[in-house]
């Protein structure tokens, strides 16, 4: 039930329910910032109108998937759970979204920052729901940010460079929980930042930001890292390669385009993936500052799914993600990218995967956890990081795609039990495993029993419904 809700902040419209006996309380829609097409957000924290928010949920512009297309592809990322079909459309949806609960004390907050690849996605699909999380004494909170052109095409405008634009929406997103959300019951001393995907990138992004790291004071990045960065100039170069590869004749033409057709043009989208060295976002590469150790410590935990890729394999993308079929075409092609080395590291992933195909998938997902291993070495020098491997495999398509990209992400929010899929008995055992160790996390930053990786150089292995400490795999 919607109800009006009065706080100091404001007057915000409100959703009640109840999980486990516990008032959960929903406030969706609440705008942290505001920005003009390819500016530079500016917090909103002065909320004069009533209500102060939507209390629906929104999203940035997007090109849908259409749902048909899963019949055949049977991807999880394209299933209903995770798309945004059910969220307003606007290009300000610069909001964010709480759930909390109503008992009277200081809750430990969470900020997740979503995936899609920074082309979709948004802070209310159903997987990201926070209430489950919220009855458990956990003040949750998701975000918006620009996507696609809008948020990460560097362009000029009035002859400046503008770039890193849709970190800079989390970025103030993150000011905006840091000063307001104890108005919502969180404790504004207690914050962990989450993303996955594109969100752990993001995540990792901010951890290296000297700015961004003093609005939160927990880190978890799942299946991600900190990425190469470009320079200014390269950012300038790329500015101009855009327009001319969509025959555009200069850059106020773009601020004139609707947003469907600018979401349309053509991009590279590496691109997308790759922060700017502006001197305000980020002060040097973010890989370099990893290394280097000159970032702000703070506990983390980071990892990846053990069959993170297997959700695209599939026959009719193949060709595409260069997968062969046959031996003699495997091997010719795994001379050429990797040379002996390459070959050498097949052979050794055949003894576990002698399926031709299943082994290229493994070594396409090398670089997932080779992320993973040098950041919990560099994590580790300076402050407590566990590490984990999530195989825990959820039933949809009786487990098709195994513990495929985003499958932790279910058990983490609790949202497996929204799901049309049935959820088995040991879908749930493993809910709970990992529920009880991200709890632990967010709310202390530790996790009672499980190894911290800068002392024993191991991992939790979260498999069958156990958690189990073993050596880094696949080293």
């Amino acid at each position: 039930m919607s109800q009006l809700k009065q706080t100091e902040l404001g007057t915000f419209i409100c959703k009640d329910e109840y999980i486990d006996g516990i008032k959960i309380q929903s406030f969706l829609g609440i705008p942290y910032a505001k920005s003009e097409r390819f500016g530079m957000p500016e917090m909103t924290d002065t909320y004069r109108e009533s209500p102060a928010n939507y209390g629906i949920g929104l999203r940035f512009p997007q090109n849908d998937v259409p749902p048909f297309l899963n019949l055949f592809l049977k991807n999880p990322m394209m299933r209903k759970e995770i798309l945004t079909d059910s969220d307003k459309t606007d290009e300000n949806a610069f909001v964010l979204n709480i759930w909390t609960n109503d008992t009277p004390k200081k809750k430990p907050v969470l900020v997740f920052i979503h995936g899609g690849g920074f082309t979709y996605g948004s802070g209310t699909t159903p997987l990201y729901n926070g209430r489950y999380l919220a009855a458990k004494d956990i003040v949750v909170v998701t975000i918006n940010y620009r996507l696609s052109e809008p948020g990460f095409i560097p362009v000029k405008i009035n002859g400046n460079l503008s770039v890193n634009r849709g970190f800079f929406d989390q970025q103030c997103a993150l000011k905006w929980v840091r000063k307001n959300i104890d108005y919502f019951g969180g404790d504004n001393s207690n914050i962990t930042l989450m993303g996955q995907s594109a969100g752990g990138l993001s995540v990792s992004t901010h951890m290296m930001s000297e700015e961004s790291s003093k609005y939160f004071d927990k880190l978890i990045v799942c299946s991600a890292g900190a990425n190469d960065c470009m320079t200014l100039e390269q950012a300038e170069k790329i500015a101009y390669f855009f327009l001319k590869h969509n025959h555009i004749s200069g850059f106020d033409r773009l601020l004139s385009l609707s947003w469907k057709k600018l979401i349309r043009l053509k991009m590279p989208l590496t691109v997308l993936s790759t922060p700017v060295i502006d001197g305000i976002l980020l002060k040097d590469d973010a890989k370099n500052i990893m290394k280097a150790g000159s970032f702000s410590p703070k506990p983390v935990m980071l990892g990846a799914t053990g069959d993170e890729l297997k959700m695209v394999n599939n026959k009719s993308w193949y060709k595409g993600l260069g997968i062969a079929v046959k031996e003699p075409d495997f091997l010719e092609k795994c001379l050429k990218q990797y040379g002996e080395p390459g070959v050498s590291l097949a052979d050794e992933l055949k003894k576990q995967y002698p399926s031709l195909v299943e082994m290229q998938f493994k070594m396409m997902e090398m670089p997932f956890h080779a992320t993973a291993l040098r950041e919990l070495k560099q994590y580790s020098a300076k402050a407590p990081c566990y590490g984990y491997r999530m195989n825990f495999v959820p039933n949809v398509w009786n487990g098709l795609r195994g513990a495929y990209h985003c499958a932790e992400l279910p058990f983490i929010f609790g949202t497996i039990k929204d799901v049309d899929y049935t959820v088995t008995p040991e879908n749930i055992k493993q809910m709970e495993i990992l529920q009880n160790d991200w709890v632990a996390f967010i709310k202390q930053g530790s996790v009672p029993g499980r190894d911290i990786f800068g002392d024993t150089g191991k991992i939790t292995l979260y498999e069958s419904t156990q958690a189990l400490s073993i050596d880094f795999p696949q080293t």
